[in-house]
């Protein structure tokens, strides 16, 4: 921001954010959450502007401006609805003209994007995955290990099984969405390599930056119901980009279904409505890093992106905001909660995805 931050602006929008969700969902937040909420914020503003960068901010402080962010139009969380979003949300103000200029691009990705839902999950669902093909989806490995007994992988080859009754869900959108978008998961088409130990990343468990956190799936007709039309993904063998497409201060999107028992950074919305967990959300950001900026990226494998995720958006797809408004640059798969999101940039694994997908 160009000045230090204004808590009672900030408070106003962050409760007129919460005004339009109550008015959206038909009830009323949570008192007692909405409260700890906004005591939340306003400490932590406070703490901002008094210390500046010697602030003293805890996990729930954290979460607090998460919200406030959320809010105020700088990394908003929009709630995906008829495969769109409401361009009257107080967030989206920022976001409205340049996301609304690209709607018909936009709700073909909003289609293509599913929740990987399993029964046995304490949330019902596990993840994210989307259409690249017809009837085949793109999630992340560590996703697939979630709705498997006993998962491992060899010589990228997965062995393991798929539990009973996965699916993937394109609708799941907030008030309950398209009833007839899901459809079973039948087998595992492909998975990403392993990475060498020694690049194991030495504070999160499963991350590697030497590794494809990638799984392709394959599902089942359902009857007569149609499969949502595949996304366009950015290609590395691609003559007029050159595999260069990914890069820093790009503005994208990611559209997935952030929140689920997992995350680490509370999702302050699902606290306040019972009913916006694991629902589809749009999320606006600009990438931080391009492949091969990021430490111990040799492989030229990750880029960096600052839109709001938690738990649950893994597998969620990145998508170039500046051009077309439909190419796929990533594949999210994890992050540090309030510092650094990361995704695999597409262009650097077509050759992965090619062996997978003949004539993709």
């Amino acid at each position: 921001m160009p000045g230090p931050p204004d808590p009672e602006r900030l408070i106003t929008q962050l409760s007129d954010e919460i005004g339009w969700l109550e008015a959206r969902l038909g009830e009323r937040a949570d008192p007692v959450a909405m409260e700890q909420l906004v005591r939340g914020a306003e400490h932590a503003l406070h703490e901002v502007v008094d210390r500046g960068a010697g602030a003293r901010l805890g996990l729930r402080d954290m979460a607090s401006l998460e919200a406030v962010v959320h809010s105020d139009g700088s990394r908003p969380v929009l709630f995906v609805e008829d495969d769109f979003f409401d361009t009257t949300a107080p967030a989206a103000a920022d976001w409205a003209a340049s996301l609304s200029r690209i709607q018909a691009e936009l709700r073909i990705v909003c289609q293509a994007v599913g929740r990987v839902n399993d029964p046995n999950a304490l949330l019902g669902y596990q993840g994210t995955a989307w259409a690249i093909g017809d009837g085949v989806v793109v999630t992340n490995y560590h996703v697939l290990t979630a709705i498997s007994t006993n998962p491992s992988r060899t010589d990228d080859e997965f062995t393991g099984a798929l539990k009973p009754g996965v699916t993937v869900d394109f609708g799941a959108e907030i008030g309950g969405g398209p009833p007839d978008r899901t459809f079973p998961i039948s087998r595992v088409l492909g998975v990403g390599p392993a990475g060498a130990p020694e690049h194991d990343h030495p504070t999160i468990r499963g991350v590697n930056f030497d590794g494809l956190d990638l799984a392709v799936l394959e599902l089942d007709r359902a009857g007569e119901r149609q499969f949502p039309i595949p996304v366009q993904v950015a290609r590395g063998d691609d003559p007029a980009t050159r595999g260069g497409l990914a890069s820093r201060g790009r503005i994208v999107y990611v559209v997935g279904f952030p929140g689920n028992a997992g995350s680490t950074t509370p999702d302050v919305f699902a606290e306040l409505f019972a009913g916006v967990k694991g629902v589809k959300r749009l999320t606006p950001g600009v990438l931080t890093e391009g492949r091969g900026e990021m430490a111990d990226d040799a492989r030229r494998w990750i880029i960096g992106h600052d839109a709001s995720t938690l738990g649950g958006s893994s597998g969620s797809l990145v998508v170039d905001l500046e051009a077309e408004g439909r190419k796929v640059l990533g594949l999210h798969f994890a992050g540090v909660p309030d510092r650094v999101n990361w995704a695999h940039g597409l262009e650097g694994a077509t050759p992965q995805l090619a062996a997978v997908l003949p004539g993709w």
